[in-house]
């Protein structure tokens, strides 16, 4: 029961953590830096609707990146039973923390399973040793909207697409009791321990109906010329399913640490849930703008202003009840009205030619965080150099680097990239590979 109990536990720990960085599903992309690719590159519209009407830059291509990573992972599948011997939690956790699409060259060691408990009289200390660096050091928030790739038609500016948005977010949280015995400082008498834990998950998908075109236009925005673009972009989708919880965990030490009576461990969480059946409308609104000129391109994008789902949600209540000492959990309302909002993002960047280089950097401002991308690329005969940087959500400066190779209309792409993307939160290095077909 006690390993069933701690494979529970890094599993929840695997969401909890800061999240470092999302994993680049475009090699070119990933060898920048993951900066929002200039020139109407792959995936930038979806930042930035104004980029449906950029004239594309030079060497743009439509990509693809291939899950390479899957290969060990299917030729060595990790042990999944808990009571068997090769069953290791922490490797697990990571394996989820850090899905394996790219190959791992670089894998950071799992935390150690010692950990040191000191007892003496009236006196506990717990010394989590590398387990430690499973917690984080303040309050742990992590989120992402994702619009997804959409599909559809366009015509002299006006267009229509089909396209799914998922959204989450979690606030982990310990006060400082807690937070100081974790850190190895011993139990005291008298004294409240709690954790609090909140999140929220959404998905929907639906139609985009939109316009993107050109305000001003003076001769060649891609030479000496300029040029303004703009474009608007209006969602009505239906909630496909919606996830909302509330909880907290706590105890309190009484007058000795090891007294006759045994700690009460209180528990109790509120949930709203549904899925298809519960969705109702969404609706949203995209802006964005992109101009270029002399060389240069900058960009704004905002998505999601306004953004809400209507859902009619299952509330539940969930506890352990102080008489039996069982977990129980209630229904107390069934389709019950919540409208929630999905978190408005922006994202500004910009590029410009070097000479034979390209160099671009963004700033997006997203769920809990602002991350910024730096990325450059050059192209010589046939081979794309390309090198870049980023700071990840755990505050590590990280780097990229890669190339391309292009044979007609079709290329292959590798990148490297180091990342912090596990439980111990070190350094580690993966490979990404991916084909390109170009215009």
């Amino acid at each position: 029961m006690s390993r069933r109990v701690l494979v529970l536990s890094l599993l929840a720990l695997t969401a909890w953590s800061g999240v470092a960085s999302a994993q680049f599903f475009s090699a070119r992309r990933m060898a920048m830096g993951g900066v929002l690719l200039a020139g109407g590159g792959p995936g930038s519209d979806a930042s930035n609707v104004a980029y449906r009407a950029v004239p594309r830059a030079p060497n743009t291509a439509w990509g693809m990146t291939l899950p390479i990573g899957l290969i060990p992972v299917l030729a060595d599948p990790p042990e999944l039973d808990p009571d068997s011997p090769d069953f290791n939690a922490y490797e697990l956790a990571n394996l989820l923390y850090n899905p394996p699409w790219n190959l791992q060259l670089v894998t950071p060691k799992a935390p150690s399973n010692d950990i040191t408990i000191v007892v003496g009289r009236n006196h506990l200390a717990v010394d989590l040793g590398d387990v430690k660096t499973v917690f984080p050091e303040n309050d742990s928030k992590l989120g992402s909207v994702v619009n997804g790739p959409s599909l559809g038609l366009g015509f002299r500016g006006v267009f229509g697409a089909i396209a799914p948005l998922v959204h989450y977010e979690n606030d982990l949280s310990s006060n400082d009791a807690l937070r100081r015995s974790i850190d190895g400082e011993e139990f005291r008498p008298n004294t409240d321990y709690a954790m609090t834990d909140r999140g929220r998950a959404q998905a929907g998908a639906g139609v985009q109906l939109g316009w993107a075109g050109a305000l001003m236009k003076a001769g060649d925005p891609r030479g000496k010329g300029t040029a303004l673009y703009a474009g608007a972009r209006v969602k009505i989708m239906r909630g496909l399913a919606y996830a909302e919880g509330d909880n907290v965990v706590s105890f309190t030490t009484a007058d000795t640490l090891f007294a006759s009576s045994p700690v009460d461990v209180n528990y109790l969480g509120h949930f709203y849930d549904t899925g298809p059946d519960g969705g109702r409308l969404g609706r949203g609104l995209d802006l964005g703008a992109v101009w270029l000129g002399g060389g240069f391109e900058v960009g704004v994008g905002v998505n999601d202003i306004d953004t809400e789902f209507d859902w009619r949600v299952r509330e539940t209540i969930a506890y352990n009840d102080e008489l039996t000492g069982e977990y129980v959990q209630e229904v107390i309302a069934r389709g019950k009205p919540v409208r929630s909002r999905v978190p408005t993002t922006a994202t500004v960047n910009a590029a410009a030619r070097l000479g034979r280089f390209l160099v671009a950097a963004d700033v997006v401002r997203g769920v809990n965080a602002t991350t910024g991308h730096l990325g450059a690329e050059t192209w010589v005969s046939r081979v794309a150099l390309r090198a870049g940087a980023f700071v990840d959500a755990n505050e590590l400066l990280q780097f990229t680097a890669g190339s391309g190779l292009r044979f007609g209309r079709v290329g292959v792409d590798l990148a490297l990239a180091t990342n912090s993307r596990n439980l111990s939160r070190e350094r580690g290095l993966e490979l990404g590979a991916g084909l390109a077909l170009y215009r």
